[in-house]
Order: structure tokens, then sequence, then C-alpha cells
């Protein structure tokens, strides 16, 4: 069958009657989930009562029966390669030509049961005339001409009962959602996925969401995510063929739910701009079949028989290794599939979130005109109180409406992607697949604000780097047992040594007594009794007070503890345990657990096709499930970003070798940014913090206390035991200060540990402010955190079995030091100097991984022009659709494109704009364009259309919006010329408290007037913008604003350097009017000519020099653009 849930070669391993069994199977999973081909739907199939049958029913759009049909296979031995297949219809009334096809089914040679009930479903469809001519081709290639030619002359359909799906009314719908879709940053994608159903795909460059997301973050929830060049991708499943499938108030149609119409959303990640249609249907199946067969016994006999002659053979210690290879295969090599679809550790959450809420927030949304974050909190009072919408919005209209405030405050310093259903009243209809896109886009970049397994806002005064989960023991109980956080099989596989890392580093902190919250509760543990004898425990200090050597004070005494239920298991609660006794259990399940290098050689075993991947709760049946689950949770529960650094030009100079160097990141996704805005601040004050901005030290504490500090951050909220030099976060200028005195290594490891820590201190970059410290000498103390950002953990192990020879740590350190001209060092303050053993040490700008990174993924970017699906939908001859659906451009035989009226940018009546709104003055822009040279000559079909899109999109968004003020540019309808490539804009509305803004309302301006020029090879080139009026004060007499001295923008994204064809026009103007605004290094003022106009060749010039002065590239044929 060719549906959406089957997969031909699924049951391709099996034979006879497995085979018979298996495809029996599917077929029925596939009409319980609504299996339609060429406008036919199988409503029924199910066994019969013979062995070898099977009982189908095929009805019409209207789910009126067409045919029923028993079909027997004659041995099911001999399926499905030399079976015989008969077929008879239980109904009494059976026209000629349907029971012609009933009789032709057993001269049919062998073939699977899927595709013998495909053929059947196109046959009844060529009969009716309906199957798409391409179906046709596919469904009918064993059949000879004669046989088609005997369909294609039939031409009574009262068999089929009106089969008549209108294509042409869901072509329209669709090209006038995509047309808006590609208006925007986001591509659109059309995939067949069998007969007349599709799948719709909505995707963004990965590289394009690191300007609204921080990438440190991208980088921590999912390193894969900046790993290569990939879109972020949504499809949008559960059509049935039916578009489009809401109301206008988003709730299924009448014929959608005659149909059954379940709309599935799926989140991944896609290297082209839209995944293929084989690759899609894996995806939205939803069961498998995998049996385990006599291989897998054997292999899992093996393991075990190696396990335990290891245990009994005293020889075994230098010889593990060579053990684990004779059950071990090699790792088998990773292949990425171009077309593929692969997901991510965020796309459990985001597709639970979409699939229970995202219909339901914009039904609240259209209903009571709020925004998200009112709809999405109206949604969470409604599911708590199981009261009306209508009862609980008269209640709390007040809260709603403030938190929809609070996110547009929000919106000021978080980029948020465009809300579509702004001025979108109920009645009035929405384009979905850019409606569900925008709202994934906004809850991915406000991940961490919400609890990934509920959806609803997390109230906590710490915000985590990583998404996590609220304090409901039911979510933490999903997150854990539902994979909604992190793939644990991904990290051992691709980060063992963090994973390690974190294992060892709980072990080590359970079995010392600093474990405190997050402990792994209401998570269902069943675990082994505690011990009755409980050692003594010295108390844990803070992470930041100065540890002293701990001397007892008094006597420890036990405190007598309740008697633990045991179950017939011989096992107990772990939430029932008092937390001395949830420590032991702690480390004890670690200690049963085998070493990560073991586990990651399981993970990568090579299977056969069709079969499961390697478990790991199969690697020993005698580890309890419990220690696998305390495994996960000293994965997931690990907020910070932490990723080993291997040798190479990104490692610190100047340390030993024994330390091993990981990058390390805490605290929320903005923190870099609040760092940043902190540094800004206090550069302006002090010469020496110009010169020098940051300064690094190192942050040492006792090993137990680490589980926390990567959890937590450097907080100093409780205070045990005071503090020496105040109240403040303590740093170290020299390492063997921390070392030595602050990290005192633990009183037990974890004995499988692969790095065996003995001492941990933090590298942490600050703000060159010692003189606004609690404490600058003999140690930082640091009361504002924001004036911190952690950068390096640095870890030295105690295995002294891997601890390299005196020459090969030289050789070592020589490797690292190889590149040492080609990376980018950190210029350290003198006065402030960061020593190990009072010897300086070199640290690489911590920016410059990132930046490499990006510039990577820049250049791996490659624009992809839509495929012949997606270009019909574009090119679709819409004039035989509605008038709401008609383009208002034309293009004609030359390729020019002619505007016949000025485009209607909305349906429905638009919201009046405020009495004191910002109003364009046509007159004064009527006499600036007046003497503007002619429009660019150069033309191609593929840059009309898009400037057609952006165009409609510019006109649209300024319609709706609320206010002109606040969407700060305006495009002049009545400048609209007979040549699309020649735009006038103006930028208007700045902060009145600019200097700027200030030099214009002096002379009594009301906007600065844009042109931009389009070359023929936009979108993949950049546009030209210059400034017609007023003219600027130039930089070297102390302007600023990022313009030239004529009149062009000095931005990187306008060069080919800097460019991306996803780029929008709408967010160019945006990113031109913040460079206006910014007063940094100097703010943009008014030049005493301020009225006498830019000339295009010197804002040709400016903009040359520009390019040239930054070394970027200049776009292709810039010269003939503006001649």
């Amino acid at each position: 069958m060719g549906g959406p849930d089957y997969d031909p070669n699924r049951n391709a391993h099996l034979k006879g009657r497995r085979r018979f069994n298996a495809d029996l199977s599917d077929i029925q999973e596939a009409s319980l989930l609504g299996f339609f081909l060429h406008g036919l739907k199988l409503q029924r199939a199910a066994a019969g009562d013979d062995e070898g049958s099977l009982e189908i029913i095929i009805a019409d759009s209207s789910l009126k029966p067409v045919l029923a049909a028993n079909l027997l296979v004659s041995d099911t031995s001999e399926y499905p390669s030399s079976h015989s297949l008969f077929c008879y219809s239980p109904d009494s009334y059976l026209s000629a030509k349907l029971q012609q096809l009933i009789d032709d089914i057993a001269e049919e040679p062998p073939r699977p049961l899927g595709e013998t009930v495909c053929e059947l479903m196109a046959s009844i469809a060529r009969i009716a005339g309906q199957a798409p001519p391409k179906a046709m081709e596919a469904s009918s290639s064993e059949e000879s001409d004669g046989e088609s030619e005997s369909y294609d002359a039939y031409e009574d359909y009262d068999d089929l009962g009106g089969v008549h799906p209108e294509q042409n009314s869901v072509m329209s719908k669709l090209q006038e959602d995509f047309v808006d879709i590609v208006a925007t940053e986001y591509r659109p994608g059309f995939i067949r996925i069998g007969g007349n159903d599709f799948v719709i795909s909505i995707s963004l460059p990965v590289i394009t969401l690191a300007d609204s997301i921080p990438p440190r973050a991208l980088m921590a929830w999912d390193r894969r995510l900046l790993a290569s060049s990939q879109h972020l991708t949504l499809l949008i499943g559960g059509f049935h063929a039916l578009y489009p499938a809401l109301e206008n108030d988003a709730t299924y149609t009448s014929p959608a739910q005659r149909l059954g119409v379940s709309l599935a959303f799926k989140v991944g990640l896609s290297q082209k701009y839209k995944p293929g249609s084989e690759q899609v249907q894996n995806i939205i199946r939803k069961h498998g079949l995998i049996l385990q067969d006599a291989e897998d016994e054997l292999r899992i006999q093996a393991e075990l028989a190696a396990q335990k002659a290891k245990l009994f053979d005293p020889e075994t210690d230098e010889s593990d290794d060579e053990q684990m290879k004779e059950v071990v295969e090699e790792p088998e090599m990773e292949v990425v599939d171009p077309d593929g679809f692969d997901r991510f550790s965020l796309s459990n959450s985001l597709e639970s979130l979409m699939d229970q809420s995202f219909l339901r927030l914009v039904q609240l949304r259209k209903k009571f005109a709020l925004g998200w974050a009112g709809a999405e909190l109206l949604d969470s009072k409604i599911e708590r109180s199981q009261k009306k919408d209508d009862d609980i919005f008269a209640v709390a209209e007040e809260a709603l409406r403030k938190a929809d405030t609070e996110e547009r405050i929000l919106g000021r310093t978080t980029k948020l992607p465009r809300d579509p259903l702004i001025g979108v009243n109920a009645s009035q209809p929405f384009n979905l697949p850019l409606t569900a896109f925008c709202y994934l886009v906004r809850r991915l970049a406000l991940c961490t604000r919400y609890c990934i397994v509920c959806h609803n806002k997390l109230q906590s005064d710490f915000e985590a780097l990583k998404p996590y989960v609220c304090d409901s023991k039911l979510c933490s109980y999903q997150y854990y047992f539902l994979n909604r956080g992190p793939s644990l099989e991904y990290e051992i596989q691709h980060n063992p040594k963090t994973v390690d890392l974190l294992v060892s580093l709980a072990y080590i902190s359970a079995s010392d007594g600093a474990m405190e919250d997050p402990l792994p509760l209401g998570l269902g543990l069943r675990v082994p009794p505690p011990s009755t004898i409980v050692l003594p425990i010295p108390p844990a200090p803070h992470p930041n007070v100065l540890i002293r050597p701990y001397v007892p004070t008094q006597p420890v005494v036990e405190q007598p503890t309740p008697p633990i239920a045991l179950g017939t298991d011989g096992l107990c609660e772990f939430d029932e345990l008092n937390l001395v006794q949830m420590r032991g259990c702690i480390a004890r399940l670690i200690h049963s657990l085998p070493s990560v290098d073991e586990m990651k050689k399981h993970l990568e075993r090579k299977v056969n096709a069709g079969k499961y991947k390697p478990k790991l709760k199969d690697m020993n049946p005698n580890i309890l499930p419990a220690a696998w689950t305390i495994l996960r949770w000293c994965v997931a529960s690990c907020t910070a970003h932490i990723e080993a650094i291997e040798f190479g030009e990104e490692l610190i100079k100047g340390l030993d070798a024994n330390w091993t160097q990981f990058r390390l990141t805490v605290g929320a996704p903005d923190a870099e940014a609040k760092f940043r805005q902190a540094l800004k601040e206090e550069t302006k004050i002090g010469s020496n913090i110009a010169e020098y901005p940051v300064i690094y030290a190192f942050h040492g504490s006792p090993l137990r206390n680490w589980h926390s500090i990567i959890r937590h951050g450097l907080w100093y909220k409780d205070i045990a035991h005071g503090r020496a030099f105040g109240n403040g976060v303590y740093l170290a200028k020299d390492a063997n200060t921390s070392s030595s005195y602050y990290a005192a290594s633990a009183r037990s490891s974890w004995q499988k540990s692969m790095s065996s820590p003995v001492n941990c201190m933090a590298l942490a970059e600050v703000i060159n402010q010692p003189t606004k410290f609690v404490s600058s000498n003999p140690h930082y103390v640091i009361k504002d955190t924001h004036w911190i950002m952690c950068r390096y953990l640095l870890v030295r192990g105690g295995n002294t079995a891997e601890t390299p020879s005196a020459d090969v740590k030289g050789k070592m350190l020589q490797a690292r030091d190889a590149k040492k001209t080609s990376v980018p060092f950190v210029r350290l303050d003198p006065q402030h100097p960061t020593a190990i053993g009072g010897k300086v040490i070199e640290i690489p700008d911590p920016a410059y991984q990132i930046e490499t990174l990006l510039s990577a993924r820049k250049a791996d970017y490659v624009h992809q022009e839509p495929d012949k699906e997606d270009m019909a939908i574009f090119e679709l001859d819409v004039s035989k659709a509605s008038a709401s659906q008609t383009n208002h451009y034309g293009l004609d035989d030359d390729d020019d494109y002619i505007v016949t009226a000025a485009p209607v940018p909305s349906k429905g009546k638009t919201k009046a704009k405020p009495k004191d709104d910002w109003k364009s003055n046509s007159e004064y822009l009527a006499n600036v364009v007046e003497n503007l040279m002619l429009p660019p000559f150069q033309s191609s079909p593929s840059a009309s259309m898009a400037i057609q899109r952006e165009l409609k999109a510019m006109l649209r968004e300024q319609e709706t919006a609320p206010n002109l003020r606040d969407l700060g540019w305006y495009v002049p309808p009545e400048l609209i010329g007979d040549n699309l490539y020649q735009w006038i804009v103006e930028v208007h509305s700045l902060d009145h408290d600019l200097p700027l803004a200030k030099d214009m309302k002096a002379q009594n301006l009301n906007s600065i007037i844009f042109e931009i020029r389009f070359p023929p090879t936009f979108p993949n080139s950049p546009p030209f913008f210059r400034i017609i009026t007023p003219r600027f004060l130039p930089f070297i007499q102390g302007g600023g604003g990022h313009v030239t001295g004529g009149g062009s923008i000095c931005m990187d994204l306008l060069t080919s350097d800097g460019w991306l064809p996803s780029y929008s026009i709408a967010a160019v103007l945006m990113q031109i009017r913040l460079a206006l605004s910014n007063l940094d290094p100097k703010p943009a003022r008014l030049a005493h000519d301020w009225n006498r106009p830019y000339g295009v060749a010197e804002s040709l010039a400016g903009y040359k020099r520009a390019a040239a002065t930054h070394h970027w590239t200049l776009p292709e044929g810039i010269d003939r653009l503006v001649r």
C-alpha cells in the first residue's frame, strides 16, 4: 500500500505465514488510521473467518460504501511470491464494471496484499476518472494497454456515489497560503504521501534561527542544531486530501469531520527545505513490527557468557578491551540522508504542545482577541478548573491582558517571530501553516520559561540554560520515562566524556553526603532497601563558602528511622527513604552500572535491517531498572552545557595535560546578552576597562559540590558558615589557590569512571571593575552574578592507568600549541593576570568557537529553489479561482510585472488606526522622489516572483498593524510604480530621546526616505538600500548610525558575505532602524545641509568604501543596479 502509514519494504525480511500476518496487521492499522487513495477511503479491513482471508470495504469521500470484497490467499506458506489469490464480493447487486475488477484479481500475478488493495482502489478511481495521471501510471505498471483502454472507456460513475474532490480549489488555497509564507523568512513545501493525501512542511534555516535565539543556547539544547547546515522543519499531516480543513474559528469543517480529519504535527531537522516523500511516510507511521529472532538470542547468550567468564577469570584485568571486541562489533558509520527528517531533543515536547494545544489556543485567541501568552494562561486555567472558557475569561480577563502586555515588553529584548493572527478577527480566515510555524518558533525561543512536559509557565527565580520540568512529580515522571529530555543514547555516543563526568560527580555528591535538590523523586523508583549501617558524613558547606579542613565538633548520633515496607519483589519505594538513605541508594545504583565506554560500544553495535537498535537495559538483565533511570537522571537533570574540548586551538594554553578541559555555560539563555549589556555600561565609565574589558579567575569548590553547581550556577543565596571576605561568589587569581585549597578532593569515587575526577574548578570571565567588587584581595568576591560568565570547567583526573608519560605529555602540549597563532586570545589586564602556579596562561576568546561555527554554517548554507511539486502550486493558474484568491500582479509575455491595481492587503474589515498615529507627508514625499533616476532595467521571473511576494507581505503587514508608529516603517502604496524593482520606503517614529529624532523634530522632518533597488538575482543577492533624504553627518565628522558618507547603509547583512535568501525586507528595515538608533560608538545626527538629497553615485561610492574597509564582498552586478 502507498499510504502515509505503510512502508512496502517493512515486512520484506519475512516470508510465508509470518509475512501474511504482518501485512494483514499493517492493512488493518492503515484502515484504522484513515487510509485514503484517489479520493476513496479504506473504510474497513479485518481478518475473515477462514485462514488467509481479508474482508475490506471501500467508501467514497462522503463515506458511502462503494465496494465490499473478500480476498482469500490459497496457501499462506507460499505468500507472497507463489500463492494464488481469489476475490469475491458479498454484495447482492454489483455492476458489471466492478464485477469485472473482482474477477480480474485472480488473473494477476502473486504480490503482497497491500499492493492488491491499492490497485483495486486505483482501478475503481480510474472508472470514475478520479485518479491523477501520474498515479495511474504508477498503479498500472503491470497492466496491458488493452486493460488501460478498457478502464478509460468507462463513462458511467453511478457505482461510485460521486467521488469528485475539487483539487483546483485545494491547490488554489494552498497557493494563497504558500505565497504568504514565502513573503516571510520561512519556506513552505508540499509532499505527496500516497493517493491524493499530502503533508505540508514549513521550514527555516537554523542559521537564521540563530539570529533570534543565542547560539550558545541552541548548542546547549542540542548540539545537532548547529552541527551542520540544516532546517528547523514542521510537518503538518492528517488532511486526508482536504484543504483547508479548518473553519475561520479554527474548528474542523463539516467535510473534515466526516472524513475523520485530525491534524498531526511533527518537528525535526532536515538538510533540505523539506524532507523527501519516503522519509515523511516513515515519520508519520505510528507503529512498527520488529521481531527478535534467534540471532538476537545467540548474541545475548554470548554476551552473558563473556561477562560470567570475566568474573571468574583472575587474569582479565589487562584484557578487557580484547574481550569486548569478541562480543561487540565495530561502530557503524553514520550515513547522512539528504532527504531525511531527524528528530532532536525537543521534538517530543514540541510535538506534544502542537498536537494538544495549538488549535485550542488559536480558537481562544480568535474568540477572545487574546495574544499567545493570554491564550496559554486561559487554556491552563480552563484545564485546571474544568470550567467553561467564557466563565474563566470573565473572571480572569485582567490577568490575561496583563500576560499579553508582559510578552510585548519581553519582545523588546527577545526577538520573537511575527504574529500572523494580529488584526485577524474570528470571522476572517487565517493561514494555518504560517500560524503554526510562528507559534512553534515562539515556543522554541521561550522553551526555558515553560515546563517541557505540561507546557505551563515555570514559577522559578532561576532560569536554566536548558529546558526542564516544573515541580510536579507527574511531569518529572514523564520527562524521564517518555523521553521528553535530551537523548541519553545520543549523549553517550557523541559526548561520552561529559556523561562520564556527570555520573562521576553524582556518585561523589551522593556518597559524600552533599547531594541536595533536585532529587529523583516522583519517578516510581523501586530500589533495594538501604543498609542498616549508615556511615557518619560531615555536613557539606555551600560551594561559595571558604573551605576549611573538616573538624567534627561533636560525635555523630544516628537518628532512628521508621521501618521500610518491602514489596514482594524485595524492593522498596525510593520516595519513602530519608535524605541520607536516598544518597546511599543513588550511589549504590550508580555503582551497579557499566562504564560509559562499555555503554557506547553496546549502542554502536551493528544491527540487521528491521531490528530495534540496541538498548542499554539489554546490556545486563541483573541491573535494576532504577539504575538506568538514575543514569538518565544524572544526564537530563543537568541544565548547564558541558562539552569536552579535544586537543587543538580551542584549548587553554599553559595548563598541565592532566587537566581535562570542558566548555561550561550556566544560567539563562539570555545571560550572555545581560553580561554584554552590563559590560557595555561599565565600559563607558573607566578607561582601563575600555582597553581590557574582562578579567579571568578561578572558582574552586570541593568535588562533592559540583553536582549542584552545574545545575544551579554560582549562587550564594544560602550562607552556611559565613565568609571571611564578605558575601558573594569567591574567585581566585591563581589556579593553585583554587585547586589546592578550595577544590578539595572527594573521599570516594565511581570505580568505573573514565575520568576519575580528583579536582574541579571553573574558569570564569568577569567584568574588569575590581573597585566595585566586595573584595579584590586576596580573592575576588563578587555580589553581582550577572557580571560573571562561566567559560571553562577544568577537571583533573586521578586515573593513573591512563596518565600519559612525560614524553607523551610534552608532545600533547606541543600539539595543543601548534595552532597558537590562528586563534584569537583574550587580552588579559597586566594588573590582574590569570595564572597557574605564578605562570600566566593564555585563554582563547570564548566567542571564537561560536563565531567560527556560525561562519561555517553560513558558508554551508545553499539556497534551494522550490521543487516541481511546489512550483506547480506557485504557478497554478488562479484565473478561475474566486476573486479573493486572485493575484493582483500578472506576468506578461516580456517578463515585466504590471500593476493593475493596488493590492488588497487583507480580507474583511481592517481595524482603524488611532487618530494620533504617524501619518506620511504625501506632498513632501512626492517632491523628494520627483527627480529619482530610472528604475533598474534588468529583471528575471524568479526575482519578480520573490519581490512580488515581499511587497504583498509588506502591504498586508502595514495594513493590519494596530498602528504605524510601532511598526516603524511605511511603504506608500501610491508610489508603487509599474516596475517592482524600485521601492520607496519611509523609516519613522524613532525614539524621541535619540539625538537623531531631536534633530528631525527641529527640522520638522516626518521620516527618513529610503530607496530600495532589487537585482535580477534576488533573493540570492541582497537589494541595495540607500537614503534619499535627509543628509546625515558623516562618520569622519562625528556622525554614526551605520550611514556611509554617501547615504548607503554600512551593514554586512546587505553584502554578499552576510546576506541570506531567507531574509525578509521587513526584517532588514527593522535592523536598519535599530542601527540608526545605535549610540555606539557615536549617535546618528543630521548634517548642516540636511535638505540636500543624496545622489546615487555617492551612495554607491560610500557603499564600496565601507565594504572595502570591512573586507566585505560586493554583490555581483552592483554597478549595473544603480546605472
